[in-house]
């Protein structure tokens, strides 16, 4: 493939709109690595220039506002969606993990959404947030968000699990450790990978090595993330100006370009200050790997899930090194994958 200067993001056509990192939960799966000790700094003045952003550069994208939890902060969550609306975008839904259910009067908080524009929520249902939320309590947000947003105001994600969730106590959370204690391993590959796209980076890669296959770093060294990292599919712009892409945390595609999405789409991005973005997009991942072992780097002899979890490897060892990339963000993820990487 011919080395590119100016990389070019297709414009985006589905983006998510990361209000907060913060959660009431330190869910096993988070791509995000959100957690509840996250500090996010949410401004009026945010959300004015994000959604500027977005419709000066994508107007007909459909767009979804997640965090870490949207409904810790419902003040302005309300604001964002009756934004969203005065701009004449469309809200696809907004992600919760029903929470709220436990805490007084969460019908008039759902009412205050939907009054505020919003028509569908998706409600995370499986073993990972069931580890702080009890299945009947999910049962009980479920219901009502259908009693408030109607049938078609919920988007369930997944329900499929409820039949593996009923394996345990339904009125209190169960560890991840004590559910994966009930299935074989056979049966939990197919949870992870047959129910849902669990998309094997973020804490899933620290978290799943037990469960899912090992491979040596080398077999992963070919793989080169141009077509990810340049993908309109599901890209995410957060609280701090980060544009992600290809589901790939942890790694913004230039300083503050979610607040400049058109420039970013028809200027490109120089990758001169980018060092690690632009081996991931003209290269491959061995060249980010004998990049990081110049530095010091030494692979986990036990092996990687995906080369996702490698190149995650890679860029915590690089974030903690002498130097700095300005492409490694936001910092709190780095410090949250540190703990389950071996130096």
């Amino acid at each position: 493939m011919k080395r590119i200067d100016t990389f070019y993001p297709v414009k985006a056509d589905s983006i998510g709109i990361i209000m907060n990192y913060r959660c009431t939960n330190h869910c096993a799966h988070c791509l995000y690595a959100c957690h509840p000790g996250v500090k996010d700094h949410m401004t009026e003045k945010w959300i004015e220039d994000i959604l500027q952003s977005i419709s000066d550069a994508c107007p007909l994208a459909a767009l979804h506002i997640g965090g870490g939890e949207p409904f810790l902060y419902p003040d302005f969550l309300r604001r964002l969606v009756k934004g969203v609306v005065q701009k004449g975008l469309y809200l696809e839904y907004v992600e919760t993990n029903g929470f709220w259910i436990r805490k007084s009067e969460p019908g008039k908080l759902l009412e205050s959404i939907k009054n505020a524009g919003c028509n569908r929520l998706l409600l995370s249902i499986s073993p990972f947030h069931n580890a702080f939320l009890s299945m009947e309590d999910n049962l009980s947000a479920k219901r009502l968000i259908t009693e408030v947003f109607g049938e078609d105001g919920i988007f369930a994600w997944h329900p499929a699990y409820y039949s593996f969730l009923q394996y345990h106590l339904t009125d209190k959370p169960v560890s991840f450790r004590s559910y994966i204690k009930k299935f074989s391993k056979e049966e939990l590959l197919y949870q992870l990978t047959g129910i849902i796209y669990l998309h094997p980076a973020g804490r899933a890669a620290l978290n799943f090595k037990e469960i899912l296959p090992l491979k040596p770093a080398a077999r992963y060294f070919q793989k080169n993330c141009h077509s990810e990292l340049a993908s309109p599919v599901h890209a995410h712009v957060d609280l701090y100006g980060n544009y992600l892409t290809g589901f790939c945390a942890g790694l913004t595609i230039g300083v503050n370009s979610a607040f400049r999405l058109r420039r970013l789409f028809e200027e490109g991005l120089s990758l001169n200050k980018y060092p690690i973005l632009s081996i991931l997009i003209n290269e491959s991942l061995d060249s980010l790997y004998a990049f990081a072992s110049k530095k010091g780097f030494i692979s986990d002899p036990k092996g990687y899930i995906s080369p996702c979890h490698l190149c995650a490897h890679l860029r915590t060892y690089l974030f903690f090194s002498d130097e700095r990339y300005a492409e490694l963000k936001p910092d709190f993820f780095y410090h949250e994958m540190r703990k389950g990487f071996v130096d």
